[in-house]
Parts: C-alpha cells; structure tokens; sequence
C-alpha cells in the first residue's frame, strides 16, 4: 500500500507572487517541494518505494541545474538508469533540464492526485500542491527562459498559440510573412520569444531556419490580431453616445451577488469598445454593442482569477426586451458567459484559478452556479429574498418562502476525495432544494447530493437570447 503522510510541503509556487524570478528559479522551487514530498510517501512495495526513492534523488540534483540553465543538456544529471532510461540514450539526441523537469513534476503530481490520505484535509492539501506544480509544469513547458513578470504575460497569448516549428519544415512564401515581419514591434516579439523558447538569439540562425521561425510567429502574430476587429470612427461615436445617454435604468439586480459598481460613461464607453472589436452579431457581424444598443456597464472585482474583473452589460434585444450579457475580462483577454461551462474550464486550465481563502471559494462558487445553464436556465443560489426578488410572480409569497429555505452558501468542511464542500440552498426548475456542492482546488465543482425543499415555486423564467439574459415577463413561470 501507498500513502502519504502529514507535512508542510511546497513553497509558495504561485508565478504571480514570484515576479522578478525566472521560470527556471521557479521550477528549481517546485522540484525542491516534489522531492519532499516524495520523501513522506510510505509504500509496502520495494520497487514503488525505490522509484519514488530516485524520483526524489533526480528532483533535487535537477533542483541546482534547471535554475543556472533550463534549456542546458541534461546528460550529465539523468544516467542510464534514472529514470526509467526514458531520458539516456546513445544517440546525439539530448533532452533539456526543463524536459525532465516537466516529466518530473507532472509524475509527482500525478502521484499526488492518485495517493490515498489519512483525512480530508491532508488530501486537499494534495490536491492543492499538484495543482500548483501543474502551474510550474505548464509555465516551464510554454516559456522555459523567461523571467515572471509583465513582459512575460504580455507574450503569454502568442506563446499559448505559437506552433513549433518541426524539423525540416519548409518557410512561408516570403510575401506572407514580409509584410509582417518588417515591422519593428513584431521582430522585438520575435526575439523575446525566440529567447523565452530556444535561449539563444533569432539572429543567429541560418536565413532558412529563421525564415521557418518568422513564418510561425507571424500566422500566430496575425491569428491574435485578427481575434479583434478595429472599429470605425462612427462607430466609436455610436458607442460613445449611447453610454453618454441610456435609455433607461438597469432593468434587473447584478445576476451574481458582489461588490458592484456602475461605470460613468467614459468608462462604460470604453469597456464597450473593448467588447465591439471581439464579439458580433447577425449576418453583417455587426459589433455585439451596436447590435444590442448597449448603453450600460457596471463592474465587480473577480479576486478568484487573480485582478480578473466581471463585466455586466445591459443591451435591448428584438421588440424592445432588456438583456444582460456577462464577460469576465482578465489581463490578456476577454472572454462571454455563454450559458456553458467550457469556457470556465478553459480559463482555469490556462490561467489557472485561485482558491487560496474562503472568500474566494465562495465567489467562484456563486460565479459558476450563476454563469452556467443546463436548458437555459441557471442554478441560481437562493441566498436570501433580496437576491431573488426580481424573479418573484408574487412578491409576498416568495418572501415568506425565503425566510424559512433561503440561505447564503455555508462551507461543510472537506468530503473524502479532499474537495472543498459547501451546503447550498438552489432554485432550478421551479423549485427549492438543499444541495452539497463539492469543489477542487482546480475549480472542478460537481454537485454532488440535494434534497428537495419546495416543490411548485412561482419565480419568472430567464432565458438566453445570444448571449443575453432575458427575463421573461410575470404570468410565464416556470
């Protein structure tokens, strides 16, 4: 049998908080972390318990090289016997430090993941340090010679994109890519990518094998500068007028519980813009706040994903129907609540997300409950009359059931498998029911029990138009 014991095991190996740093400090960090853990775990078998013996030894004699030279030959670390043999090899092929790294942390996270614990409590605390040498996997992989800090995030999108060139791969014709690769900002990219990826200089490479480079980063260039459409002066006018002048005030409450605030025009106007060059609607691809008359904006701090900021937008649909639209806009994108969860478990795989207190456990929590829909229709938490009021077909009714059943999400500990668990009172299909709602480090939340509360609850329907939540008028209940 294998099992891990207690024990404070990782250093802090968020790259948010180690700015300055360069991946391969940072990977040396998590190695360090992946050889102690190593170090508890127990197993009655010989040969498991000496492979997690040499894992642990391989973690720290890479420790010391992967910091002085990430993309530097591994063969004088791993031998004929580290390892499996999976990095020795009598050919001139040669692995980097950073290759073993990413198998070496991506082993121990997986045994971390796998491995039994003793309580809960210690198997989220598992849970939670493979995620983070997952975190360090993934930057090492993407940007082995890079330094955390702004330039890096700045280059994280084209290097998420960027196809690799294979061996023997052939240029583009010169005049797809000339036009592109003449232009001052574009080589600066070039190289500070070249760097991050290879370590050496684009400059020094053969005019043929530099031609291959250039190619690559200019599809990649392009495919995220053609992912926003630049506006025309009439339209920004459009924009900008209709922020200056809504129509109306807002039609219905913040769809998800927070600290929000309504924009003045400047700034609504320019939040809107940001929207018009990523998102569009009809046949003409008419820019989503143009083809929705959009005219306001309020924002709330979404501290789960770092200074990610949700963004709720009001726009009038076909016969004169208010909608809301919801984005979450992080440092490098923007991204639609459309009513699926893909788009969520997307951003937590790239982005990662920040389960790090119990505040923002509850605000991810309220985010997906309220941002994803199975036929339209949320699982919207009932935390309380005043949450719910706007959907009420009979106000005093709905009051008087929400005394009694309503209740904000309450934390139950954790559940065997190390998830965070919480007790929640949920509308859905016209009803009240209590349910547990159980949440991994990795944003992973599953429902996971419920009990029916209140059957037959008059509460007005919402449904989505577009992107648009629409709430349909009193006497169509559910």
């Amino acid at each position: 049998m294998t099992k891990a014991r207690k024990g404070d095991l990782a250093p802090e190996l968020d790259p948010a908080l180690r700015v300055g740093d360069t991946v391969g400090v940072l990977a040396s960090d998590a190695l360090l972390a992946a050889a102690r853990f190593l170090d508890t775990v127990e197993s009655d078998d010989a040969s498991a318990a000496e492979t997690l013996a040499g894992n642990a030894r391989m973690c720290r004699t890479l420790a010391e090289a992967v910091a002085r030279a990430p993309l530097g030959s591994c063969r004088r670390i791993v031998g004929p016997d580290d390892l499996g043999g999976r990095f020795f090899t009598l050919t001139e092929q040669t692995w980097s430090n950073a290759e073993v790294a990413v198998f070496l942390l991506a082993d121990t996270a997986r045994i971390m993941e796998m491995l039994p614990a003793i309580d809960g409590a210690l198997k989220n605390r598992l849970l939670r340090d493979a995620q983070g040498l997952r975190r360090v996997e993934a930057l090492i992989r993407l940007a082995p010679n890079a330094t955390l800090g702004p330039r890096l995030d700045a280059l994280t999108p084209l290097l998420r994109t960027l196809e690799r060139p294979r061996e023997g791969e052939r240029p583009f014709p010169p005049m797809l890519i000339d036009g592109t690769t003449s232009d001052p900002e574009f080589w600066e990219t070039a190289q500070d990518v070249y760097r991050i990826i290879v370590g050496r200089e684009l400059d020094d490479l053969p005019a043929q094998a530099q031609a291959v480079w250039s190619g690559k980063l200019a599809v990649a260039w392009h495919r995220l500068r053609d992912r926003a459409r630049p506006l025309s002066q009439a339209q920004v006018q459009q924009i900008d007028d209709a922020a200056r002048h809504p129509s109306g005030p807002w039609s219905r409450p913040p769809l998800i519980p927070g600290d929000w605030t309504e924009l003045e025009p400047e700034a609504a106007a320019s939040v809107l813009r940001l929207i018009a060059t990523r998102f569009y609607l009809g046949p003409s691809s008419t820019p989503l706040p143009l083809a929705a008359f959009c005219d306001r904006v309020r924002t709330c701090p979404a501290r789960c994903y770092g200074d990610a900021v949700l963004v709720e937008v009001q726009g009038r649909l076909v016969g004169g129907t208010s909608g809301i639209a919801t984005f979450l806009i992080t440092e490098d994108d923007i991204h639609c609540a459309d009513g699926a969860s893909a788009w969520i478990h997307d951003l937590n795989e790239t982005r990662g997300v920040r389960l790090t207190d119990e505040e923002a456990r509850l605000e991810y929590v309220r985010l997906f409950m309220n941002l994803v829909r199975n036929d339209d229709e949320r699982f919207q938490l009932a935390e309380s009359f005043q949450v719910m009021a706007d959907r009420a077909e009979d106000a005093e009714t709905l009051r008087a059931l929400c005394i009694d059943h309503t209740a904000p999400p309450a934390p139950a500990g954790f559940d065997e498998e190390g998830r965070w668990r919480f007790v929640a009172t949920i509308a859905y299909g016209g009803a009240l029911f209590v349910a547990v709602l159980a949440l991994r480090p990795d944003g992973l939340l599953e429902m996971t029990d419920d009990e029916m509360l209140v059957e037959d609850v008059r509460l007005r329907r919402e449904r989505m138009d577009g992107l648009f939540v629409v709430l349909e008028p009193k006497g169509e209940v559910e």
